[in-house]
């Protein structure tokens, strides 16, 4: 009796578990209700996203993991957006050690 009480609660927990994430892929949970008007220290800023929405927003996410919404707007939004973009374009270019060379030398 025992083991099918525990094989029901089983069975029930796992068609929960398979019934809330079917159809969750497209569907964003996260959008702005309100835009913060303080500005946020650029080395703190991780990446950024930009969300559409009841309102248009820039979502700022932290090295933390904090989300952050911003107005696009906003001159300090589009200075740390611009700053952001510069330090991901210098560290895709930038070498990361020393380098090797990969070419074989002719005999």
């Amino acid at each position: 009796m025992r083991t099918v009480v525990l094989a029901l609660l089983a069975i029930c927990c796992l068609t929960a578990y398979v019934v809330e994430g079917v159809g969750s892929e497209g569907v964003e949970k996260e959008i702005c209700m309100s835009l913060t008007t303080r500005r946020l220290p650029v080395k703190n800023i991780k990446k950024y996203i930009f969300r559409e929405g009841p309102m248009t927003a820039v979502v700022f996410i932290t090295r933390r993991g904090f989300k952050i919404c911003a107005n696009p707007q906003a001159d300090w939004v589009k200075k740390a957006v611009a700053h952001v973009d510069n330090r991901n374009s210098m560290s895709q270019t930038k070498p990361t050690g020393p380098q090797q060379s990969t070419s074989t030398p002719f005999v």
